[in-house]
């Protein structure tokens, strides 16, 4: 892993944080790896994949960064954030309902410099064409462009993961534990992908849970997340064949779909706040935070669980959202504004 071409964006390695109050409340050990904290971006998960294909779109003399995302995405306002920090230009091509105003990601990504192209709400199939006829008007304008696809979703992306899998075992053993499982939203894939990677070279037997948060992506989820984890191990393991049954994803906390309402996403946002003082987002991380609480109390999940905190509380100021949590949480309802 050591050989790939990568930039360090983060600065410093996220921590493993004990969370004691949730533990005692769910009866069950409960850490977090806090890639939600980092030195790009605000940080999250994207930043670490991005690390990678930067590097590549570098190595390739690509100076103009063109990725496509819904207007929340998390992937596209680290994007925005990497490319600036490195000097590339970024466009950005953004789907779903246009906002009455710049909240959020959508008002970060153009903080950070990004050139924005809403195209409205359309299906993820529709936005990967716009995206391609970006690629296509930049490149006839002189531009030297590297296509990110969604997500940073790549075999190389999904290397970062794999590192991240041994790098959060070292950490939890340094404090005298080790998990038996792993939870964590996911999407676009490289990051269950890359975890997976992780797993089977560090030999463990640690399930990891993908709680999926956005099905349309692809046509065939697990198919892509099969892919992705090969390639990875093309890349790194070239011993190490993954197969079907060693991803495992559930979209039973996918609710209405990508950013609609789910079952457990308020308490999940109250009891993380409350307890650990720790903001998690309706569209990503919440549901699955609502996993793990959902699963502890039926006891069929099995500890000490690592919660992968994927970044991304910025959905959380969207008014959209704001307004639904505020209301769907007795103790806020009883504050006077």
């Amino acid at each position: 892993m050591n050989d790939l071409p990568r930039i360090d964006l983060r600065g410093f390695t996220s921590p493993v944080q004990f969370l004691s109050r949730l533990s005692e409340e769910l009866d069950i050990e409960v850490w977090a790896k806090r890639d939600d904290l980092g030195s790009v971006g605000l940080a999250g998960n994207k930043v670490r994949k991005l690390e990678m294909e930067l590097a590549h779109a570098q190595s390739l003399g690509a100076t103009h960064i063109v990725t496509e995302g819904s207007r929340h995405s998390n992937a596209t306002r680290a994007a925005a954030a990497a490319a600036a920090a490195i000097g590339m230009k970024c466009t950005l091509v953004l789907c779903h309902d246009e906002p009455k105003e710049p909240v959020g990601n959508l008002l970060l990504d153009a903080l950070f410099g990004a050139d924005l192209r809403l195209v409205g709400d359309i299906s993820w199939v529709e936005l990967a064409r716009r995206t391609e006829d970006v690629v296509r008007e930049l490149e006839d304008t002189g531009e030297s462009v590297y296509r990110l696809p969604i997500g940073s979703a790549t075999g190389r992306g999904a290397t970062s993961f794999a590192r991240a899998y041994i790098e959060a075992d070292e950490q939890i053993r340094a404090q005298g534990s080790q998990f038996s499982t792993i939870v964590h939203a996911s999407s676009a894939g490289s990051t269950h992908a890359g975890l997976t990677l992780g797993r089977a070279i560090s030999q463990s037997t640690t399930r990891i849970l993908g709680v999926i948060v956005a099905g349309e992506v692809y046509d065939d989820v697990p198919g892509n997340y099969l892919r992705l984890a090969n390639e990875a191990a093309a890349l790194v393991a070239p011993e190490v064949t993954i197969a079907p049954s060693d991803l495992e994803t559930t979209e039973d906390y996918l609710g209405e779909g990508y950013g609609e309402p789910a079952a457990g996403v308020s308490e999940a946002i109250d009891l993380m706040s409350r307890l650990e003082g720790i903001v998690v987002d309706p569209v990503y991380t919440a549901k699955a935070v609502a996993a793990i609480i959902d699963m502890a109390r039926r006891r069929t999940l099995e500890g000490p669980v690592l919660f992968w905190h994927t970044g991304g509380y910025h959905a959380i100021f969207d008014p959209n959202y704001t307004a639904s949590i505020w209301s769907s949480l007795p103790r806020l309802r009883d504050i006077r504004l």
